[in-house]
């Protein structure tokens, strides 16, 4: 026997028992059993309103016996025998307790009863379930996290920003002795700044990124190379370069001086010395592990540099400020002979290191000139030049040391595959073909090796001391601290 057999309707079950006993228990109103059926059914009003197609207010009549809130009686039956079979009761047996409780007409007669109008879906308007909450949130933090890691790698294979203010090339005034660079960077950026004369500065962005530093200039050409360093990524920005140029006096010119009347011969003429000012080395300074580097200004068009290696014990007079001075009306008398050193102290039978002279390129007043010297004392004199003037000579004299093994492999007159390792540890600038005129250094605290596959367009010079090239074809060679060199 079904559910909506065992609803009872005043003494008696609704079902097809009609001719049962009859229950002396008052049966429930109308309304109150279908209210029961449907929370029996566990739906709600709306849920039973969608299914039914009968609207709410008219189901809620239903079950509170509200008949005279309906259209009629017809759709009063219609809507009574629907929902009673929504409800799993019998419609019959619900139409007889309709009629009993309000004494409505015939049971027989026909019931017509229209099609029930589909209804839209109530507007509860907006509302977000806990579920739904969540969601929206983790979206929300994965697509934020997405975000992030892809402008890490962004930024990670980004090189630094980095501008400079200003131009970046200036001539200064005459008698400028510093300028100050700045530009823009990261926040928090580390900028590096070399310049002449071993010149080394640092600086660091502030929040919004900006920084500046004092810098030395000197007459001439001042050229200074600027590197930004990310805080976070140690990524450096690409090398911007800075040339200030501050200007030289010119160059005297001849100042005609009259002879005695009636002097045979042209009028002489008096004419002043090239303008010459070294800038590097210092005088009496040391250098670990040249090479050598030798700048300055001039207002010469020629400037010629070379070495002489000076013994151990050979004393070297100290020149006077006029012997350097770019102003000396007149050229610096020679340094008188060194006494021959005695029997005890002369030199090993060893030739003494040379350095053919080399000739500076002079750019804008400025010049500056790489050369490679050897373990001991040097005596180094720059000389400037220029048509019609007296040249110009300075000196310097500096100790070169070395705390190791210095090598440095030059490529000439053809190519080689040039492989070095300092103390075991591959060299980064090696590893792959020089062309003739390619050149690498190595340095390593105890040895150095050097494997070429042309060993004899490779030319090897060691702390300073050129050997030339060392065989044929494909060699190797080891060179140790305080060993000559030799193959493995």
């Amino acid at each position: 026997m079904t559910a909506r057999h065992q609803m009872r309707v005043g003494g008696r079950r609704l079902g097809r028992d009609r001719d049962g006993p009859i229950d002396a228990t008052p049966a429930p109103p109308l309304g109150e059993m279908l209210r029961a059926a449907r929370e029996h059914k566990g739906v709600d009003i709306y849920r039973a309103e969608r299914d039914t197609k009968i609207r709410a207010k008219y189901l809620e009549a239903l079950e509170g016996g509200d008949y005279g809130s309906l259209p009629g009686a017809v759709y009063t039956k219609g809507f009574l025998r629907n929902y009673a079979s929504y409800l799993g009761l019998d419609p019959d047996e619900v139409i007889e307790r309709w009629r009993a409780e309000t004494n409505t007409g015939d049971r027989n007669e026909a019931v017509t009863v229209a099609p029930p109008r589909p209804i839209a879906e109530p507007n509860r308007g907006l509302t977000f379930s806990r579920n739904t909450i969540v969601a929206v949130v983790l979206t929300l933090v994965v697509l934020a996290f997405a975000g992030y890691v892809v402008l890490q790698v962004f930024r990670f294979q980004s090189p630094t920003p980095l501008s400079i203010t200003g131009p970046q090339v200036a001539t200064l005034a005459a008698d400028a002795t510093t300028d100050t660079l700045s530009g823009t960077t990261l926040a928090g950026a580390t900028v590096s700044v070399t310049g002449p004369e071993n010149y080394t500065g640092t600086a660091v962005a502030d929040a919004s990124g900006h920084w500046s530093l004092e810098v030395p200039v000197t007459k001439g050409e001042n050229d200074f190379d600027v590197v930004a360093t990310d805080p976070d990524t140690k990524r450096d920005s690409p090398t911007a370069r800075v040339i200030l140029t501050v200007p030289l006096p010119a160059t005297p010119t001849p100042i005609a001086s009259a002879l005695p009347s009636g002097s045979p011969g042209p009028t002489a003429t008096a004419v002043g010395t090239v303008n010459l000012a070294v800038t590097a080395p210092a005088d009496g300074s040391s250098v670990v592990e040249g090479p050598v580097t030798v700048s300055g200004t001039t207002d010469g068009t020629s400037v010629v540099i070379s070495a002489t290696f000076l013994q151990p014990d050979t004393v070297v007079p100290t020149a006077s400020p006029s012997a350097s001075a770019s102003t000396s009306p007149e050229p610096s008398p020679s340094p008188s002979p060194s006494p021959s050193p005695s029997p005890s102290e002369a030199p090993s039978a060893a030739p003494s290191p040379t350095v053919a002279p080399v000739t500076a390129t002079v750019a804008n007043g400025s010049f500056s000139q790489t050369i490679t010297l050897s373990h001991g004392r040097w005596s180094i004199s720059v000389t400037a030049s220029a048509s019609g003037h007296p040249d110009a000579v300075a000196t310097r004299t500096i100790d070169v040391s070395y705390d190791g093994v210095t090598v440095i492999v030059q490529v000439r007159g053809g190519g080689s595959w040039i492989y070095g390792l300092q103390d075991g540890i591959k060299s980064h600038n090696t590893g792959h073909a020089f062309v003739d005129g390619d050149s690498a250094v190595l340095r390593g605290r105890d040895t150095v090796e050097v494997d070429t596959s042309f060993s004899e367009y490779t030319f090897f010079t060691v702390n300073g001391q050129s050997l030339g090239s060392l065989g044929s074809g494909d060699q190797k060679w080891v060179f140790a601290k305080g060993q000559p060199p030799h193959q493995p």
